[in-house]
């Protein structure tokens, strides 16, 4: 099947050799290599027909998960996990091709952003150490993940906002740096606005509570182990921005009241030292958010 993606010249020829090779990657625990294997994936990914780059991200994500396929073989136990490791391994083994493997997400189809926001979760939850290191070395492809905060749809939006919340905890100092100086404070700031705004329309969303509690974790997150992002926060207007969520009816619900709390929850960490020195300043002692203090 590898053979006839790489050599098919035709587009349905194309579509329908990487349709087989995708039904098979989602059934079988396959080990590839770079050249000929996951790197003319990450090349399909990047191409200009919506379709091969759909195809092309949800096979990588297949590969890359240690759970896929669900059923393996008595003899063969750990073969979904050794398969999605290896290909994690391969796929991270190059600098350059998890930035190619990201880059289709500028572009504006659901299921590629989707796919490749999957893709990125794997990769994080299987080579975390690795996976940041790539994307240290890639800002422009954290700059990406970081813009799907702004996708207008809602399932893409949270998906890369779990992301943040998920990964900022645990990523380098530099790596949560990079997502802050990038617009990491506007975009999350945005969305809880948003939230706020459309409190008790119609067009409310029925899970906006854990929407902005999640945001404001991400939040805590990038502020936590960081004196150069709490500059950044306070003096480039994100801390104003906050203060204005405070205002809360007389009569208000419980959720209002939650979303309260968590914004001053964050007004209180700006008070503590952070936990660790990271932002290129001594940060003091002391716990904090994110310090591993209950």
């Amino acid at each position: 099947l590898l053979e006839r993606l790489g050599g098919a010249t035709q587009l349905d020829d194309r579509r329908d050799a990487l349709a087989s090779f995708k039904e098979l990657s989602a059934e079988e625990p396959l080990r590839l290599i770079v050249e000929g294997g996951i790197g003319l994936l990450v090349r399909l990914a990047g191409d200009e027909d919506a379709q091969l780059a759909r195809d092309a991200l949800e096979t990588l994500s297949n590969l890359c998960d240690v759970g896929v396929p669900a059923e393996v073989p008595e003899d063969r136990p750990n073969a979904n996990r050794v398969a999605g490791e290896h290909n994690c391994d391969m796929l991270l083994s190059d600098a350059e091709l998890l930035p190619a493997a990201l880059a289709p997400l500028e572009r504006s189809d659901f299921y590629v952003r989707f796919h490749g926001l999957a893709l990125l979760r794997q990769l994080l939850a299987t080579r975390a150490d690795k996976t940041h290191e790539a994307l240290l070395h890639a800002p422009a492809a954290a700059g990406r993940v970081l813009a799907l905060l702004e996708d207008e749809r809602d399932i893409v939006r949270n998906e890369a906002l779990h992301l943040m919340r998920d990964v900022v905890p645990t990523a380098p100092p530099e790596l949560a740096n990079i997502l802050a100086f990038q617009g990491g404070f506007e975009s999350l700031l945005t969305i809880a606005e948003g939230i706020v705004r459309e409190e008790g329309s119609e067009t409310a969303d029925a899970g906006a509570g854990a929407v902005f509690a999640d945001t404001f974790d991400a939040l805590g997150a990038l502020l936590a182990r960081h004196v150069a992002n709490r500059r950044l926060f306070v003096e480039g207007g994100a801390l104003g921005r906050v203060l204005s969520l405070l205002a809360l009816p007389p009569s208000h619900t419980s959720g209002q009241a939650a979303r309260i709390r968590l914004a001053c929850r964050t007004l209180w960490q700006l008070l503590r030292p952070p936990a660790g020195a990271a932002g290129g300043e001594a940060g003091g002692e002391g716990g904090g958010e994110g310090s591993g203090e209950g």
